[in-house]
């Protein structure tokens, strides 16, 4: 699925709305993660239901501190590694991960292109000029309200989400349980 076709272009809108309007039902990390898998079929496998927990932890720039790579960036990681399939058996496969991490990191530079950074306190000042430490219940409060008037962050998490369903479908376009048209 290297062309784009009229598929494609409605695949990656439903990535776009899925990853804009699960960040306020899962937050970053995991609502881009969960859009992803949702939109290429994925609704109710446990294994991915699984995976999905250990995204949590990547909310706010990990543990919401805020100074870690932006969790809807870190959901998109964990998406695009999952669709290689790479398992605890083959680590030596090194040409393997190194064609995941290259995929991440083309994800990672569209995201820099767009946000000037992949960290969660710089695209914070790209979008809203200044950066919020979410484990600050006052930060929280007054982002969270920031957030109501100017959803920046439901952008970032749509993008990601399109993004990664697109380098997705381009790499391993079978790893999608999607019914074509």
């Amino acid at each position: 699925m290297t062309e784009k076709s009229e598929i494609d272009i409605e695949v990656l809108e439903e990535a776009y709305n899925r990853g804009s309007d699960y960040l306020m039902r899962y937050a970053c990390a995991p609502g881009v993660f969960a859009a992803v898998m949702d939109t290429l079929g994925y609704e109710d496998d446990p294994a991915v239901d699984d995976v999905w927990k250990a995204a949590i932890g990547f909310v706010g720039g990990t543990g919401n501190m805020a100074i870690g790579t932006c969790g809807a960036m870190a959901g998109a990681a964990m998406a695009i590694s999952y669709s290689f399939g790479l398992t605890k058996e083959e680590p030596e496969d090194m040409m393997k991960m190194l064609n995941v991490t290259s995929v991440v990191a083309e994800v990672g530079k569209k995201m820099q292109e767009k946000y000037g950074h992949i960290t969660c306190q710089e695209v914070q000042f790209h979008l809203l000029g200044k950066s919020y430490r979410f484990t600050n219940p006052e930060a929280m409060q007054e982002f969270m309200s920031l957030s109501r008037a100017h959803p920046a962050c439901k952008e970032v998490t749509g993008d990601l989400a399109r993004w990664t369903v697109k380098e997705i479908l381009e790499h391993n376009p079978h790893f999608s349980k999607r019914k074509q048209k």
